[in-house]
């Protein structure tokens, strides 16, 4: 990427002159509790750090959850989806959720060994035909469901670059063969499994294509009939669909240039489209496993399983199954947080309070943006448990 001075100039003209002309903030009113949420200071500080925010960081757009008591409180939209067409953030908006992909397809993965089709502790490789791993100094029987999902197998590959959207994509067993890879790495035993954490895209590959395997389905045909459909996140989807354009946001990279996006084989790892109202949802069936409204994806005591630490954890990283924990301000939550090319998210969830924020924006620097979002919102959380 080059980093031409003028152009940043003339990008920070820009977007100062939108400042001055927008951001418009919508609110999606969510029950009896909105209303009464828009007079607290925290919406107001929500709306204030947005519309600076995005303007300082060449973030055109970012649309925040705030969840309190298990439901969502209230729904903000700030900017804009595309700059050149004025188009603003609504709660409708698509963006692309990078890592917080892995969160989502933990579901399927899980729901895989309730259906009883795998067992979380059964060695993988066994089951796959299309693919299998490398012989190594590691013993490949120890990598179980459980480990990958929770980033304790001892598998490679932290993370993955995507493709232009229009190019053709390679196969699951190209990439992990280390085909998507500029430097070639492949998916193999870097470690034992089950002696450390360590952060694994490659790892949910794995899955993806375990899933497929057994299923006999395409993973996002797979995750769309029995994932999103039932929970009734009906413009969620690991597809950049025609319909899904008409309603995206525009990626927009460090400096405020629209960039193309990114699609990937590796959906299960970084492709998630998705809204901030489904998303939101999403999080809140991950606090109150309501059983009504899961409609049989997962039993409430299966996500509560997702949600307990699986050792070994380290100063690295901590995760469940798909939920990481994470500790931002010495606090900790668990979710997940996505960053790819155009895009960047943040999902976190306490859930001794019932309590979280989403944030999800349109842009390379969008953790720039949701930080101080999730600072406002941690003082918030921190205040109302000391007043209890």
């Amino acid at each position: 990427m080059t980093n031409n001075i003028h152009s940043k100039v003339n990008l920070a003209t820009v977007f100062l002159l939108i400042s001055l002309t927008m951001l418009s903030c919508s609110t999606k009113k969510i029950g009896q509790t909105t209303n009464i949420y828009k007079t607290e200071p925290l919406y107001h500080e929500i709306e204030k750090l947005g519309k600076e925010l995005t303007v300082k960081h060449y973030v055109p757009g970012i649309a925040v959850a705030v969840i309190r008591d298990g439901k969502v409180a209230s729904i903000q939209s700030i900017g804009y989806a595309d700059l050149a067409s004025k188009k603003p953030v609504t709660p409708e908006t698509i963006f692309n959720v990078g890592s917080v992909s892995k969160l989502v397809s933990a579901w399927g993965f899980v729901q895989l060994a309730e259906k009883g089709l795998v067992k979380l502790d059964d060695p993988v490789d066994p089951f796959l035909t299309r693919w299998h791993l490398p012989d190594s100094e590691f013993d490949k029987s120890k990598v179980t469901l459980r480990r990958i999902l929770s980033h304790t197998a001892g598998l490679s590959v932290h993370g993955y670059g995507g493709s232009d959207q229009g190019t053709k994509l390679l196969s699951l067993e190209e990439s992990l063969n280390g085909k998507t890879k500029r430097n070639g790495e492949t998916v193999h035993l870097a470690s034992e499994p089950g002696t450390k954490w360590e952060y694994s895209g490659g790892g949910y590959t794995l899955a993806q294509l375990l899933m497929e395997e057994k299923t006999k389905q395409d993973f996002s045909s797979y995750m769309k009939q029995n994932i999103f459909l039932p929970l009734g996140m009906k413009n969620t989807s690991y597809e950049w669909t025609e319909e899904m354009m008409k309603n995206s946001a525009t990626a927009y990279d460090e400096l405020g240039n629209p960039v193309k996006n990114r699609i990937f084989t590796e959906k299960a790892a970084a492709g998630l489209q998705t809204t901030i109202t489904d998303l939101a949802h999403f999080a809140e069936l991950s606090i109150t496993q309501n059983p009504k409204q899961l409609n049989q994806v997962l039993k409430p005591k299966t996500i509560q399983l997702m949600e307990t630490p699986v050792l070994p954890s380290s100063n690295e990283g901590e995760s469940g199954l798909g939920y990481r924990f994470m500790k931002y301000e010495e606090f900790r939550t668990i979710g997940h947080t996505g960053e790819n090319v155009g895009w960047s998210a943040g999902l976190f969830l306490d859930l001794a309070t019932k309590s979280g924020i989403i944030v999800l924006c349109n842009g390379s620097n969008g953790d720039r943006v949701w930080y101080p979002i999730y600072q406002s919102w941690l003082k918030t959380v921190k205040a109302n448990s000391a007043s209890k």
